[in-house]
């Protein structure tokens, strides 16, 4: 991390602002069912297994692009249209550090992992709680960071 303020402040962890639980569909699943899922779950990105491991992302973003935009079946596996590789940082890090992750990588989530085990994600809603809260705006409360 270069040119961010360091904190050992246990607020300021990823494991305080992520989103949990981690919501999950196989890879071989279809959009349509990842679409309902998302919808019923009211989650903007969901995570994509194969054989019990996470692999990839599947967000908004990729539904109008790559769904909608591109005219795909809604027959079509999610693995044609899920984000890889993950972007993943551990539980300890700071919230800054996701926020610089976020610009360098270009993407809107980051997968939380704890000994290397996916425990959630941070996006974007939750690293702007974290400015919200660190200039005064807002009180962040952690047990209503649905995403």
């Amino acid at each position: 991390m270069t040119g961010l303020p360091q904190s050992d402040h246990p607020k300021e962890k990823l494991g305080d602002f992520m989103t949990t639980p981690v919501i999950s569909i196989d890879v071989n699943a279809t959009v349509k069912e990842a679409a309902y899922l998302m919808s019923t779950e009211n989650a903007s990105a969901i995570l994509t297994t194969e054989n019990g491991n996470h692999v990839g992302i599947i967000t908004e973003r990729d539904f109008t692009r790559k769904v909608v935009g591109a005219g795909l079946p809604l027959s079509t596996p999610v693995s044609e249209i899920m984000s890889c590789p993950l972007y993943t940082l551990d539980i300890n890090n700071h919230i800054l550090e996701a926020s610089e992750h976020m610009t360098d990588k270009n993407t809107r989530h980051i997968t939380v992992t704890d000994e290397g085990k996916v425990v959630g994600i941070v996006t974007v809603k939750n690293t702007f709680a974290y400015y919200m809260t660190l200039f005064g705006l807002e009180s962040y409360d952690p047990t209503t960071n649905a995403d």
